[in-house]
């Protein structure tokens, strides 16, 4: 009876592991910067393959230092929706991939040998609210908004918390020079209100506690359909057309499981729902792009090039980081 027992007993501590590495592979943790976009496509992607996703929700600066943090012991499998260059940035931290139907995505939007496109952005808008901006004087142009009038009136996430924040600072710098760039924008910065996460920007601005915030395309156009007065600029000297990203963590628990989350965005299916519920334009040609908004043949676009912003991304944040501690 003795000997039964111990080796229910050995059988049963054998099986933990076992079953410990079952539960493991029907879950899949995504660190991401658009949780709503995260809680809309888990549950498809679920149906589809059996895998829970588990979400951890921040800003993808914040998110990038937590994978660094946790390099010796990954808990993440997987990002979705952070900014490329933070990626890029660090790419010790992630694993190459390429999806299922990579030969559907848009050629220019996968400039990258890393990371793979989520959805298109447009991260260089103006949203500018009508109540309290008169027609004559909605801004055209980057420039305007050094203008004093505006002080305490714009909104912007943190650089060093938001992704889409710092490719926008980028987009200033790098539209007029370094050297008159970082005058306007230090001009620009005094202006003003921090608000230390994109999403309060447009929610904000939709509010009217701003006059004007800089954000996602898709961001003001929820507001807009949804009823609120406001209107997207595209400022004049230039905006970036390009994508957000989503990549596999190095040494994460459960790579399969990231795998199939990136095959499922890749998909139309996915592609079609992030249209459909978020406005965003779509990484592939066969599905529609949202309804509403200008083609991007008429847009004013001057793309940061991917190499120029990597190798200035770390210097342009420690002097940022200078400037709002001042």
């Amino acid at each position: 009876m003795k000997r039964r027992n111990a080796l229910l007993l050995a059988t049963s501590l054998l099986a933990l592991p076992l079953a410990a590495a079952r539960a493991q592979a029907r879950q899949v943790v995504a660190y991401t910067a658009f949780a709503d976009a995260m809680t809309a496509l888990a549950g498809p992607f679920r149906e589809q393959t059996g895998i829970e996703v588990s979400q951890v929700a921040a800003g993808s600066g914040e998110l990038v230092r937590r994978i660094k943090a946790e390099r010796a012991r990954p808990l993440a499998d997987c990002v979705i929706s952070i900014g490329g260059d933070a990626i890029d940035a660090n790419p010790d931290l992630f694993t190459r991939y390429t999806p299922r139907e990579d030969s559907m995505i848009v050629p220019a939007l996968k400039v990258s040998r890393i990371w793979i496109p989520f959805s298109v952005t447009i991260p260089t808008v103006l949203m500018v609210n009508t109540r309290l901006v008169p027609e004559a004087e909605i801004p055209s142009t980057w420039r305007e908004l050094a203008d004093p009038k505006w002080r305490g009136r714009i909104a912007f996430a943190a650089a060093d918390r938001s992704g889409s924040a710092l490719w926008q600072m980028m987009q200033i710098i790098y539209n007029f020079g370094e050297e008159e760039g970082w005058r306007l924008f230090e001009a620009m910065l005094a202006n003003f209100v921090i608000t230390g996460s994109s999403g309060a920007v447009p929610r904000g601005v939709a509010q009217g506690e701003y006059a004007i915030g800089l954000t996602l395309e898709d961001s003001a156009q929820r507001f807009i359909i949804g009823g609120s007065p406001a209107r997207i600029v595209y400022p004049r000297e230039g905006i970036t057309l390009a994508a957000d990203a989503m990549a596999l963590v190095n040494g994460g628990p459960n790579p399969n499981g990231g795998r199939a989350l990136i095959d499922f965005i890749v998909s139309a299916e996915a592609q079609r729902l992030i249209v459909q519920r978020f406005g965003r334009r779509p990484i592939r040609p066969d599905v529609d792009a949202p309804s509403g908004l200008p083609p991007a043949s008429a847009l004013p676009i001057n793309n940061v090039p991917n190499d120029w912003s990597v190798a200035r991304q770390r210097e342009y944040l420690a002097r940022y980081t200078r400037l709002v501690r001042r």
